[in-house]
Protein backbone atom coordinates (compact mmCIF):
# COMPACT_ATOMS: atom_id res chain seq x y z
CA UNK A 1 0.00 0.00 0.00
CA UNK A 2 1.39 3.40 -0.99
CA UNK A 3 0.63 7.07 -0.59
CA UNK A 4 0.86 9.04 -3.84
CA UNK A 5 1.47 12.71 -4.48
CA UNK A 6 1.75 14.64 -7.73
CA UNK A 7 5.34 13.65 -8.50
CA UNK A 8 8.16 11.60 -7.07
CA UNK A 9 11.00 14.04 -6.40
CA UNK A 10 11.29 12.70 -2.85
CA UNK A 11 10.68 9.01 -2.16
CA UNK A 12 9.64 8.02 1.38
CA UNK A 13 10.02 4.47 2.68
CA UNK A 14 7.88 4.26 5.83
CA UNK A 15 5.57 1.44 6.94
CA UNK A 16 3.51 3.62 9.31
CA UNK A 17 1.05 4.79 6.66
CA UNK A 18 -0.31 7.67 8.72
CA UNK A 19 3.19 8.98 9.31
CA UNK A 20 4.06 8.40 5.66
CA UNK A 21 1.01 10.38 4.55
CA UNK A 22 1.84 13.19 6.97
CA UNK A 23 5.37 13.47 5.57
CA UNK A 24 4.01 13.57 2.02
CA UNK A 25 1.54 16.32 2.97
CA UNK A 26 4.26 18.38 4.67
CA UNK A 27 6.52 18.08 1.65
CA UNK A 28 3.68 18.95 -0.72
CA UNK A 29 2.96 22.13 1.26
CA UNK A 30 6.62 23.08 0.80
CA UNK A 31 6.35 22.58 -2.95
CA UNK A 32 8.06 19.21 -3.18
CA UNK A 33 6.69 16.21 -5.00
CA UNK A 34 6.54 13.10 -2.83
CA UNK A 35 5.68 9.44 -3.08
CA UNK A 36 5.60 6.85 -0.31
CA UNK A 37 6.15 3.11 -0.16
CA UNK A 38 5.93 0.90 2.90
CA UNK A 39 8.32 -2.02 2.37
CA UNK A 40 11.60 -3.03 0.77
CA UNK A 41 9.73 -4.98 -1.90
CA UNK A 42 7.60 -1.92 -2.75
CA UNK A 43 10.76 0.15 -2.98
CA UNK A 44 12.25 -2.39 -5.37
CA UNK A 45 9.11 -2.28 -7.53
CA UNK A 46 8.93 1.53 -7.56
CA UNK A 47 9.88 3.10 -10.90
CA UNK A 48 11.06 6.17 -8.97
CA UNK A 49 13.74 4.52 -6.85
CA UNK A 50 16.57 5.51 -9.21
CA UNK A 51 15.18 8.88 -10.30
CA UNK A 52 14.14 10.49 -7.02
CA UNK A 53 16.05 13.56 -5.90
CA UNK A 54 16.09 12.35 -2.28
CA UNK A 55 15.23 9.29 -0.20
CA UNK A 56 13.65 9.48 3.29
CA UNK A 57 14.14 6.07 4.85
CA UNK A 58 12.92 4.17 7.88
CA UNK A 59 14.98 1.25 9.19
CA UNK A 60 12.50 -1.07 10.90
CA UNK A 61 10.41 -2.24 7.92
CA UNK A 62 8.08 -5.26 7.72
CA UNK A 63 10.39 -7.16 5.36
CA UNK A 64 13.81 -6.10 6.62
CA UNK A 65 16.18 -3.32 7.63
CA UNK A 66 16.20 -0.05 5.69
CA UNK A 67 19.98 -0.41 5.53
CA UNK A 68 19.36 -2.92 2.76
CA UNK A 69 17.60 -0.23 0.74
CA UNK A 70 20.44 2.22 1.37
CA UNK A 71 22.95 -0.32 0.06
CA UNK A 72 20.92 -0.88 -3.11
CA UNK A 73 20.26 2.83 -3.53
CA UNK A 74 23.96 3.68 -3.43
CA UNK A 75 24.59 1.18 -6.23
CA UNK A 76 22.17 3.07 -8.48
CA UNK A 77 22.05 6.70 -7.38
CA UNK A 78 23.91 9.48 -5.60
CA UNK A 79 20.70 11.14 -4.39
CA UNK A 80 20.84 12.15 -0.69
CA UNK A 81 19.47 9.72 1.90
CA UNK A 82 18.01 10.76 5.26
CA UNK A 83 17.12 8.12 7.82
CA UNK A 84 14.00 8.91 9.88
CA UNK A 85 13.71 6.04 12.31
CA UNK A 86 13.05 4.92 15.85
CA UNK A 87 16.32 2.93 15.88
CA UNK A 88 18.22 5.60 17.78
CA UNK A 89 21.01 4.05 19.80
CA UNK A 90 24.54 5.33 19.29
CA UNK A 91 25.43 2.06 17.56
CA UNK A 92 22.41 2.40 15.25
CA UNK A 93 23.35 5.97 14.31
CA UNK A 94 26.97 5.04 13.66
CA UNK A 95 25.87 2.07 11.54
CA UNK A 96 23.61 4.30 9.47
CA UNK A 97 26.24 6.95 8.87
CA UNK A 98 28.91 4.35 8.10
CA UNK A 99 26.51 2.94 5.50
CA UNK A 100 26.69 6.36 3.75
CA UNK A 101 23.48 8.01 4.90
CA UNK A 102 23.62 11.80 4.64
CA UNK A 103 21.69 12.32 7.90
CA UNK A 104 20.31 10.07 10.63
CA UNK A 105 17.26 11.49 12.45
CA UNK A 106 15.61 9.72 15.37
CA UNK A 107 11.83 9.88 15.85
CA UNK A 108 10.12 11.99 16.97
CA UNK A 109 11.59 14.64 14.69
CA UNK A 110 10.92 18.36 14.40
CA UNK A 111 9.37 19.30 11.06
CA UNK A 112 11.36 22.53 10.74
CA UNK A 113 14.62 20.66 11.30
CA UNK A 114 13.74 18.05 8.65
CA UNK A 115 12.83 20.72 6.09
CA UNK A 116 16.06 22.61 6.79
CA UNK A 117 18.08 19.43 6.25
CA UNK A 118 16.20 18.65 3.02
CA UNK A 119 16.87 22.16 1.70
CA UNK A 120 20.54 21.89 2.62
CA UNK A 121 20.95 18.50 0.93
CA UNK A 122 19.24 19.65 -2.26
CA UNK A 123 21.22 22.91 -2.38
CA UNK A 124 24.45 21.01 -1.93
CA UNK A 125 23.52 18.56 -4.67
CA UNK A 126 22.58 21.32 -7.11
CA UNK A 127 25.59 23.52 -6.39
CA UNK A 128 28.19 20.88 -7.25
CA UNK A 129 28.43 20.28 -11.00
CA UNK A 130 29.17 16.69 -11.98
CA UNK A 131 32.85 16.07 -12.55
CA UNK A 132 33.40 15.07 -16.17
CA UNK A 133 36.26 12.75 -17.02
CA UNK A 134 37.31 11.74 -20.53
CA UNK A 135 38.59 8.33 -21.60
CA UNK A 136 40.35 8.22 -24.97
CA UNK A 137 40.17 4.67 -26.30
CA UNK A 138 42.64 5.31 -29.12
CA UNK A 139 45.29 7.27 -27.25
CA UNK A 140 44.69 5.11 -24.15
CA UNK A 141 44.55 8.12 -21.87
CA UNK A 142 42.36 9.29 -19.00
CA UNK A 143 41.77 13.04 -18.52
CA UNK A 144 40.30 14.52 -15.36
CA UNK A 145 38.01 17.60 -15.15
CA UNK A 146 41.07 19.84 -14.66
CA UNK A 147 42.52 18.54 -17.95
CA UNK A 148 45.31 16.51 -16.35
CA UNK A 149 46.06 13.42 -18.41
CA UNK A 150 47.32 9.93 -17.57
CA UNK A 151 48.54 7.21 -19.93
CA UNK A 152 46.83 3.85 -19.48
CA UNK A 153 47.56 0.25 -20.36
CA UNK A 154 45.16 -1.55 -22.68
CA UNK A 155 43.68 -3.47 -19.75
CA UNK A 156 43.13 -0.27 -17.76
CA UNK A 157 41.49 1.40 -20.76
CA UNK A 158 39.10 -1.53 -21.35
CA UNK A 159 38.30 -1.75 -17.67
CA UNK A 160 37.39 1.94 -17.45
CA UNK A 161 35.44 1.74 -20.70
CA UNK A 162 33.25 -1.02 -19.25
CA UNK A 163 32.56 1.11 -16.16
CA UNK A 164 31.93 4.27 -18.22
CA UNK A 165 28.94 2.62 -19.89
CA UNK A 166 27.26 2.38 -16.47
CA UNK A 167 28.42 5.45 -14.54
CA UNK A 168 26.94 5.49 -11.05
CA UNK A 169 25.76 1.87 -11.32
CA UNK A 170 27.53 -1.23 -10.04
CA UNK A 171 28.99 -3.35 -12.85
CA UNK A 172 29.29 -7.08 -12.23
CA UNK A 173 32.73 -8.68 -12.30
CA UNK A 174 31.62 -11.05 -15.06
CA UNK A 175 30.66 -8.11 -17.29
CA UNK A 176 34.02 -6.42 -16.73
CA UNK A 177 35.87 -9.64 -17.51
CA UNK A 178 33.89 -10.00 -20.74
CA UNK A 179 34.87 -6.43 -21.64
CA UNK A 180 38.50 -7.43 -21.15
CA UNK A 181 38.03 -10.12 -23.79
CA UNK A 182 38.19 -12.98 -21.30
CA UNK A 183 35.78 -15.74 -20.30
CA UNK A 184 34.42 -15.52 -16.73
CA UNK A 185 34.24 -19.32 -16.63
CA UNK A 186 38.02 -19.71 -16.81
CA UNK A 187 39.22 -16.32 -15.58
CA UNK A 188 41.02 -15.95 -12.26
CA UNK A 189 39.15 -13.03 -10.66
CA UNK A 190 42.15 -12.27 -8.50
CA UNK A 191 43.71 -10.83 -11.67
CA UNK A 192 40.86 -8.31 -11.86
CA UNK A 193 41.38 -7.33 -8.21
CA UNK A 194 45.09 -6.83 -8.90
CA UNK A 195 44.33 -4.72 -11.98
CA UNK A 196 41.91 -2.52 -9.99
CA UNK A 197 44.43 -2.13 -7.16
CA UNK A 198 47.23 -1.19 -9.56
CA UNK A 199 44.99 1.32 -11.35
CA UNK A 200 44.05 2.95 -8.04
CA UNK A 201 47.70 3.22 -6.98
CA UNK A 202 48.59 4.62 -10.40
CA UNK A 203 45.88 7.26 -10.07
CA UNK A 204 46.89 8.12 -6.51
CA UNK A 205 50.50 8.72 -7.55
CA UNK A 206 49.51 10.86 -10.55
CA UNK A 207 48.48 14.51 -10.79
CA UNK A 208 44.88 13.58 -11.53
CA UNK A 209 41.94 14.34 -9.26
CA UNK A 210 40.49 11.54 -7.15
CA UNK A 211 38.57 9.13 -9.37
CA UNK A 212 35.59 7.72 -7.41
CA UNK A 213 36.13 4.08 -8.38
CA UNK A 214 34.59 1.99 -5.62
CA UNK A 215 34.19 -1.68 -4.79
CA UNK A 216 30.62 -2.98 -4.39
CA UNK A 217 31.11 -6.11 -2.33
CA UNK A 218 29.41 -9.19 -3.71
CA UNK A 219 28.77 -7.51 -7.07
CA UNK A 220 31.71 -5.74 -8.70
CA UNK A 221 32.74 -2.12 -9.09
CA UNK A 222 31.08 1.26 -9.61
CA UNK A 223 32.38 4.52 -11.06
CA UNK A 224 30.57 7.40 -9.37
CA UNK A 225 31.53 10.03 -11.93
CA UNK A 226 30.63 10.96 -15.48
CA UNK A 227 33.21 9.42 -17.80
CA UNK A 228 32.89 10.32 -21.48
CA UNK A 229 34.44 7.94 -23.98
CA UNK A 230 36.04 9.40 -27.08
CA UNK A 231 38.30 8.15 -29.84
CA UNK A 232 41.04 10.56 -30.91
CA UNK A 233 43.13 9.31 -33.78
CA UNK A 234 46.83 9.12 -33.10
CA UNK A 235 49.03 11.54 -35.03
CA UNK A 236 52.50 10.87 -36.39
Amino acid sequence: MTYDNASADILIVEDDLDYQAALCDILALEGYGAKGVATISEYQASPHRNTCSMLLLDRNLPDGDGLEILKRHRQQSNAPVIFITGEGSLEDRITGMDADADYYLVKPIKTDELLAIIRRCLRKKQSVPPACWVLDTVQWTLRDPEQNSLALTRTEMLLLKSLAAHSGVAVARDEIVNALGKSPDSYDFRRLEVAIRRLRKKLESSDLSVLPLETVYGIGYVLNAELKVQSTQKTD
